[in-house]
């Protein structure tokens, strides 16, 4: 098959579960002797709007705005007019979408099948697809009267982001646009925070409206998946139609699991997350077993912890590996985060909370244990508990493949995916 598959964002620029798990996707299906191309936005302030870089089996298309695309019911025609040149040359049997922030919800398709994986509410929610209004400590249950306020919140495309864009294109003329890139990375997430401030145009609740109404159109015409029961009933009662259920799997080598370790934090040092939370019930708890927190700022220093640095790949598996237990303190709820099968697969256990598709895979008192989001208290006492001596393993790669490839099979032919279990 000639795969074009479409993501948000693609290692190593963009690093979070939904990336690594297009990347992965990817070498699989090319191991298998399938060709494989990548369309994926990407941020870089050095280069112009819809400027294109080309890699080996990538075509990255600069967005500095990530999410303007709700403003105009999902469609993009810059974004548009890129993918389709690209569509053509490439000639694919099947298009699979992982995630269309920053892209278009009018891509040329042409009648090629498509497959769309769901990694969270986006589809539903402008605000990120978190389900988490500004300043709340609880997710919401989906489209409200609220949302207009909340995305327009959450959205970035204020004057002063202009103003910023424009300085760096003007830098970029005289900087190696790469290099710009990097410099503003390590730039502290507060400084950036002041940088970018500014009141962006509020989102409308008929804006909102019609972009609910194109992601329901655009679900309508595609083979729609998800990894996490939750997820799908979720989609299906936002009239996606039926969604089917494809768990994830990860293929990854056991290791001896370092009982007398650290308590691990991986991930986003954002509000969603809960880092805060992981601290917080951490230094409550009383353990004497330090407390590891590895992963990149988010765009609200607030929530910035003391921090070891984001890992790649292998350095993960390595801290896991050594893990007394990872820690997850999100309180929006998650889909299915691949770094819980990756802790499975090592055997390390598993504290996080009981949200989204989360439970499905944790098994209170099996895997690891559960609690109630947000609670520091709960999640405190449950610090202090004995953990698990063996922890299931996860599915495999392979066994996600096969279930994949049933429903590549079907979208060609024109037939909904089947319901899985």
């Amino acid at each position: 098959m000639r795969v074009l598959q479409v993501v948000h964002g693609f290692p190593p620029r963009e690093n979070a579960g939904t990336e690594q798990y297009a990347a992965r996707l990817s070498d699989a299906l090319r191991r298998k002797g399938h060709v494989v191309h990548t369309f994926a936005p990407t941020i870089n302030p050095a280069l112009p709007m819809y400027a294109v870089v080309e890699e080996d089996g990538l075509t990255r298309v600069v967005n500095n705005l990530p999410g303007r695309e709700s403003r105009h019911a999902g469609g993009d025609a810059g974004i548009d007019r890129i993918f389709e040149g690209l569509r053509r040359r490439f000639r694919p049997d099947v298009i699979h979408v992982q995630h269309v922030m920053g892209l278009s919800l009018t891509l040329p398709r042409a009648g090629v099948p498509t497959v769309w994986t769901l990694h969270d509410a986006w589809g539903w929610c402008p605000a990120g697809g978190t389900l988490l209004p500004p300043r709340a400590t609880a997710a919401c249950t989906g489209p409200n009267p609220g949302c207009a306020s909340c995305a327009s919140a959450w959205m970035r495309d204020s004057s002063r982001v202009d103003g910023a864009l424009g300085l760096a294109a003007r830098l970029g003329r005289v900087i190696d646009p790469d290099r710009l890139h990097r410099i503003w990375k390590r730039v502290p997430s507060r400084a950036r925070a002041l940088t970018t401030a500014g009141r962006p145009d509020p989102l409308t609740a008929g804006q909102v409206e019609a972009r609910l109404r194109a992601f329901t159109t655009f679900a309508r015409s595609c083979s729609v998946v998800a990894p996490s029961r939750w997820l799908a009933e979720a989609a299906e009662a936002q009239g996606f139609g039926s969604v089917a259920v494809v768990p994830h799997g990860v293929t990854v080598e056991p290791g001896r699991r370092g009982v007398d370790g650290p308590l691990v934090f991986l991930g986003t040092l954002a509000r969603h997350k809960g880092p805060d939370v992981v601290r917080a019930a951490w230094v409550r708890s009383g353990v004497a077993v330090p407390l590891r927190v590895h992963g990149p700022p988010g765009p609200d220093p607030a929530f910035e912890v003391e921090n070891d640095g984001p890992l790649d790949h292998e350095g993960v598996l390595r801290l896991l590996r050594s893990a007394r237990a990872l820690v997850l303190g999100s309180i929006w709820p998650e889909n299915a985060p691949l770094v819980i099968l990756e802790a499975r697969a090592v055997g390390c256990p598993v504290i996080a909370p009981a949200t989204g598709g989360i439970p499905e895979l944790v098994q209170d008192g099996v895997d690891g244990w559960l609690y109630r989001p947000g609670d520091v208290d709960q999640l405190a006492t449950v610090l202090r508990r004995p953990l698990p001596p063996t922890i299931r393993p996860p599915p495999t790669f392979d066994t996600h493949l096969e279930a994949l490839f049933a429903v590549y099979d079907r979208a060609m032919v024109g037939a909904p995916p089947t319901p899985t279990t």
